[in-house]
């Protein structure tokens, strides 16, 4: 790490814990902002051994979990980096929680998933038996089931994916006063994903036996009735319960959960059933659901419902939680849980270094010189464009005017699914894009059209895209080692340069034509410059260039 005039010599380490400003427990809706200060005191730090630890419990109905494109990483939407004094803006990462979903899963194998499953909490089972979230779901099919499954708390040890914190080099915080970090949680139904969307919204089940208008008919606060549901074969579309859980235990249904019905065909005369109490199994071994109309006594359904009627639950009363009435006080309260998570015994693990004494001498020389320290990491900046053009070749203008830069990144969000659990918030949609190219300064670059239809039209992709994307995140630093099921993390990338070297974009305008046809979403894209930035350390300050 540091060598001295005599040679290589043992340089003394230190793990440290810090803990943010405010010492409590963080959630995304009432305390979603954490703030660091790394003491200058520390001298030198080695971000490669600095990582995030804290404990994580969901709340609410349903089994959501964070979006394992990122896992935990996927819960951050901006981090801010300062000098110590606040002063002077050294990085600043936004999006962050985007970016890391797209680079991610092209840099996996085997052994890192598991890793990653172990301490950066990524989930990608939809097994509800196999959760690293949520304990095994009752098992209707061998008792009556009337208590929701439990959530488990997990240890969480993640790195921080940024050049200053996450970067390679040992980091002077004596040099900058110390080191101001700022981190946000993203909004839930942007990080958060359901494990399953059988039985949500649209995903609906049917039921085995018809509910008519007389069916329901409270005789008391109390009263409960039953509807059950049909298995795959039967169901709508292939979608329902296996039968007597078998080969797996697929009920996306919760205790709490207030459960719809309306029609198979279009979905009319929606209509509440009531808040589900417990789950067991009819003659014919398919999942019984039980539960309790929220209306007043004598009143029952307003239509009749044949068999194979959509039963469902809305994603919305998972959210924000269900106001009922009519029923007893442990519905009301089962009802009205929201979906969330909360982070606790939150702090930041910090290795510190103390190299010898004639390389802190010779550092704090040059700081008090004319010239200052200079220093060199990567980090990326981010550009937005709203793309409102479905169809027919569409150009974007990029105003990156980087002069040190490595890769482009840009990933097309679709607009409509940025507040759902029900997919991805996080990753590019191909939407029948057919083909792209990037211009600078009127050349195209590559110098042919990058096809890119088969990411929508087959399982496998376009062989030049590949290649495209490949480069692009060796450039920017990242070992490409998966290249499966890329369709499904769509990403439009050019590197531009080769052999780790560096591209002034500040000669030049950057712009992105796309050529779709047949398409159907509004877009947003997230544009991630990656580059070296300098920072200078003086007499007088810190001074960030580009």
């Amino acid at each position: 790490m540091f060598k001295a005039n005599q040679g290589t010599q043992f340089v003394p380490t230190k793990v440290v814990s810090i803990k943010p400003e405010a010492q409590v427990n963080y959630n995304p809706k009432t305390q979603n902002q954490l703030r660091w200060l790394i003491p200058q005191y520390l001298g030198f730090i080695d971000p490669r051994s600095l990582y995030l630890k804290y404990n994580i419990k969901m709340s609410g109905r349903g089994h959501v979990k964070p979006d394992w494109r990122a896992g935990v990483h996927s819960l951050w939407r901006d981090i801010r980096i300062q000098d110590g004094t606040g002063s002077a803006e050294l990085e600043m990462i936004q999006d962050y929680n985007v970016n890391t979903a797209n680079w991610w899963e092209w840099t996996t194998n085997e052994s890192i998933n598991n890793k990653r499953e172990l301490f950066e909490g990524r989930s990608e089972t939809s097994s509800l038996n196999n959760q690293i979230y949520y304990g095994a779901s009752g098992d209707w099919s061998a008792g009556n089931v009337a208590t929701t499954f439990d959530r488990k708390t997990l240890e969480i040890q993640q790195p921080i994916y940024s050049g200053i914190l996450g970067g390679d080099k040992v980091f002077p915080v004596v040099a900058t006063k110390g080191l101001r970090c700022q981190m946000t949680l993203d909004d839930l139904r942007r990080s958060l994903v359901f494990n399953s969307n059988l039985g949500i919204d649209g995903q609906f089940v049917g039921c085995v036996q018809a509910k008519n208008i007389a069916d329901d008919a409270k005789v008391a606060e109390a009263s409960k009735f039953n509807i059950e549901i049909q298995q795959p074969s039967a169901g709508p579309g292939g979608r329902g319960v296996n039968r007597n859980a078998s080969p797996s235990n697929n009920n996306p249904f919760d205790i709490g959960d207030v459960l719809y019905i309306s029609d198979a065909g279009d979905g009319a005369n929606e209509e509440e059933l009531g808040v589900i109490t417990d789950f067991s199994k009819d003659g014919n071994n398919d999942l019984q659901i039980s539960y309790i109309p929220a209306r007043a006594n004598g009143v029952g359904l307003t239509a009749n419902h044949a068999i194979g009627s959509r039963v469902f639950v809305k994603a919305q009363d998972r959210v924000n939680g269900k106001v009922v009435a009519n029923v007893p006080a442990q519905q009301i309260t089962d009802a009205g849980a929201s979906i969330s998570y909360e982070l606790s015994n939150i702090e930041m693990l910090v290795l510190q270094v103390q190299p010898p004494e004639g390389y802190v001498s010779a550092m704090m020389n040059q700081v008090n010189s004319s010239t200052g320290l200079t220093l060199d990491f990567r980090a990326w900046t981010l550009y937005r464009f709203n793309l409102n053009t479905i169809n027919g070749l569409t150009n974007q203008l990029i105003p990156a005017n980087q002069k040190r830069a490595y890769s482009i990144l840009s990933v097309p969000l679709d607009i409509d699914t940025q507040s759902v659990l029900s997919s991805s918030s996080l990753v590019g949609v191909p939407d029948n894009a057919r083909n792209y190219q990037y211009v600078f300064r009127g050349n195209l670059i590559p110098d042919r059209p990058v096809k890119v239809e088969r990411f929508t039209t087959a399982n496998t992709p376009n062989a030049l895209a590949l290649v495209e994307t490949e480069k692009a995140l060796v450039n920017a630093n990242y070992g490409v080692r998966n290249l499966l099921n890329s369709q499904n993390r769509f990403l439009i990338a050019r590197a531009f340069s080769k052999y780790n070297q560096i591209f002034d974009l500040s000669a030049g305008d950057l712009a992105l034509r796309v050529e779709y046809e047949g398409a159907t979403k509004t877009k947003l894209y997230e544009h991630f410059v990656q580059y070296i930035r300098r920072i200078n350390i003086g007499s007088n300050g810190v001074v960030v260039t580009f």
